[in-house]
């Protein structure tokens, strides 16, 4: 074993900063580049080499954890032959809590219970898995005291407290030297502006806290007693440099947050070290991509030499390109792009769009008033439906907030003089076909800020369902979409594992995703 695979095991001893924990091994970084040494810690029956696989075990099994806002499962993935299947383990809900004071906070201690459950289900179905990989939503943070233990609550990325601070945030970094300095867009939800209105409105917690962690490294820190910082979701703080190869001393020390709180950052597709918690001593927790739109995008079906954007369509759409560098240009900025790593080292420059949300709150509103619904049966109807008279803006101030979405709509079609639709099916084609548009747009934006456009559109998350708006969105923006994997950020997780350990090939991650993946191409051509 190497030296870091060796340091990973030793029992738990002061850090050099005086944590009870250890300080997880750091790699050697560089923009692009993972830690070759720690990608090859596992025993494995076969080995990499020069980034290709000499001899590769007939047989792999590693697990994912991927915890949404909402709620988290626990998923199995095993290559055999070049083929990975997915067996889905355990889901489970959670949900954010408001506390007396008002603040809200996320429910980690639920998350944790619920992830061991669910990682000990699967060492009872598969009993040879040898690794797991923990994945989040972005910026959110826990702090941690001289014991290693949690000061206070993780606090949530929509509570107010950001709003209540960012004047003063501003007085110290303005939104374009934001941009500047990080590569990331201005925003209350970041993590840099979290960490200054805990400053400010929490001194006293704050002068008991030794560590930060974000989300991932924390679940992360939870099964190994292992602290890191992993780059994929670091790059969504705001505290680093653009393109995501260094934490920001300068965003530091404007804003007064400890630099101590944080170590270097570790590249993805390394390892974190054993798991110590009862029943999973078997399992090596890795960094498989700690963001989950990081994992997504590592899981797209993407042929040799060809040219992607992806969109991620959910509740809310985010559409982006895969490059080497950050975009920082004023187009950039002035388009809301924020620059976000990827899981194997470069960059994602993405910004975010109205995204299904609308047609969930329409949906919600029928339902209240007495008609049941039911999306697909509604998509299938709007599909044989010609074209809407007219569309609307997703991104228009009215449909940000809930409520009345049906009387929304009707006025931005009056507006136009276009008549209201006269049937559920119809509101469902004028709103997906308002979403095909705002995407086709969008498409056409990235293009002028990347200065080159794409050969074909991913789309993966819910909205990959969507038969219906796949189609659209091919034939009014004249770019072939790829639809699926729907669970993508799980994929991409499952075989950033497997690299990780020497399983899989770099180079035959396309090929893994092409037998395995479910996925349907939409042409311009047959929309």
């Amino acid at each position: 074993a190497d030296a870091r695979s060796v340091r990973a095991r030793v029992p738990l001893s002061p850090s050099p900063n005086g944590l009870p924990y250890r300080v997880g091994p750091v790699p050697g970084f560089g923009p692009g580049l993972a830690d070759e040494e720690s990608r090859t810690t596992i025993p494995m029956t076969g080995h990499a080499e020069r980034g290709r696989l000499t001899r590769r075990p007939s047989m792999t099994t590693v697990l994912a954890v991927d915890l949404g806002s909402a709620s988290g499962r626990v998923l199995a993935g095993t290559l055999t032959d070049g083929r990975l299947d997915v067996t889905d383990i355990h889901r489970f809900k959670h949900e954010a809590r408001r506390r007396a004071d008002g603040t809200l906070t996320w429910d980690v201690a639920t998350m944790e219970a619920e992830t061991i459950i669910g990682l000990k289900k699967a060492l009872e179905q598969f009993p040879d898995a040898k690794t797991v990989s923990i994945d989040t939503w972005g910026v959110d943070w826990a702090p941690l005291d001289d014991n290693g233990e949690l000061v206070g609550d993780v606090i949530a990325y929509r509570d107010e407290r950001t709003s209540r601070t960012l004047d003063a945030f501003r007085d110290r970094i303005a939104d374009r030297e934001f941009f500047d300095l990080t590569g990331n867009q201005p925003a209350t939800i970041n993590t840099a502006n979290q960490l200054f209105a805990f400053l400010r409105e929490d001194p006293e917690g704050a002068a008991r806290v030794r560590t930060a962690l974000f989300l991932p490294d924390y679940f992360a820190y939870r099964l190994t007693g292992v602290v890191g910082w992993s780059r994929s979701i670091a790059s969504t703080s705001g505290l680093l440099t653009p393109g995501g190869t260094d934490f920001n001393d300068e965003v530091f020390a404007r804003l007064e947050i400890p630099r101590t709180w944080f170590g270097e950052l570790c590249a993805d597709r390394t390892v974190v070290g054993p798991c110590t918690v009862p029943g999973l001593e078997t399992l090596t927790v890795v960094r498989g991509g700690a963001h989950d739109s990081a994992c997504a995008v590592h899981g797209l079906p993407i042929a040799e030499g060809k040219r992607a954007y992806f969109l991620s369509c959910g509740s809310w759409s985010v559409l982006g390109a895969i490059e080497d560098r950050p975009l920082m240009s004023d187009i950039a900025f002035n388009m809301g792009i924020t620059n976000e790593g990827r899981t194997d080292g470069g960059v994602r420059p993405l910004f975010n769009i109205t995204g299904m949300w609308i047609l969930q709150e329409i949906q919600r509103q029928w339902e209240r008033e007495g008609t049941p619904t039911d999306t697909d049966e509604l998509v299938a109807q709007a599909r044989e439906l010609p074209p809407a008279p007219g569309v609307f803006d997703p991104d228009g101030e009215a449909f940000a907030t809930p409520g009345e979405m049906q009387r929304k709509i009707d006025e931005a079609l009056e507006a136009q003089g276009v008549a209201r639709p006269d049937s559920m099916a119809a509101y469902v084609r004028v709103i997906i076909e308002s979403f095909a548009r705002r995407y086709a747009r969008a498409i056409g934006e990235l293009t002028e800020a990347t200065g080159r456009a794409p050969d074909q559109l991913n789309l993966v998350g819910g909205g990959a369902r969507n038969r219906l708006l796949c189609d659209l969105t091919a034939q009014i923006s004249g770019v072939t979409v790829v639809r699926g994997p729907i669970e993508a950020s799980t994929f991409g997780s499952l075989l950033a594992q497997l690299e990780t350990i020497g399983a899989l090939a770099e180079a035959d991650r396309a090929s893994v995703i092409a037998a395995s993946a479910s996925t349907y191409v939409h042409t311009p051509a047959s929309a």
